[in-house]
């Protein structure tokens, strides 16, 4: 009999413009089908909270793949992320229709 060790997940950390964006988001699905807007918030919930038992199993952003940024496809909507391992944690930080153009900000001097 082989012992193995519980498997710790990461926790997940929504950054305030994840959160908007997915508000955003919902809202403007439930403005024309509640239905498909529950269906969609529920969706989200199930494949971010997946991130936590697989933190690496999103895809690289083709984009940006030597940034480390990662990526859940969800309908027509990507949700950004990447992993911090020091923290053991994954960082939600925005939610975007794939038709968007995404641009990394660098920070001001």
């Amino acid at each position: 009999m082989t012992s193995s060790k519980p498997r710790k997940d990461y926790p997940l950390a929504w950054t305030t413009p994840a959160l908007r964006d997915i508000l955003e988001i919902v809202e403007y699905i439930r403005s024309d089908n509640a239905t498909a807007a529950s269906r969609f918030a529920k969706d989200v919930h199930a494949k971010v909270s997946r991130l936590a038992r697989f933190p690496l199993s999103g895809r690289f952003l083709p984009e940006f793949p030597m940034t480390g940024l990662r990526e859940v496809v969800i309908g027509n909507y990507r949700v950004i992320y990447r992993v911090v391992p020091s923290a053991r944690q994954v960082q939600i930080l925005t939610v975007r229709h794939g038709a968007r153009r995404l641009e990394i900000e660098s920070p001001t001097p």
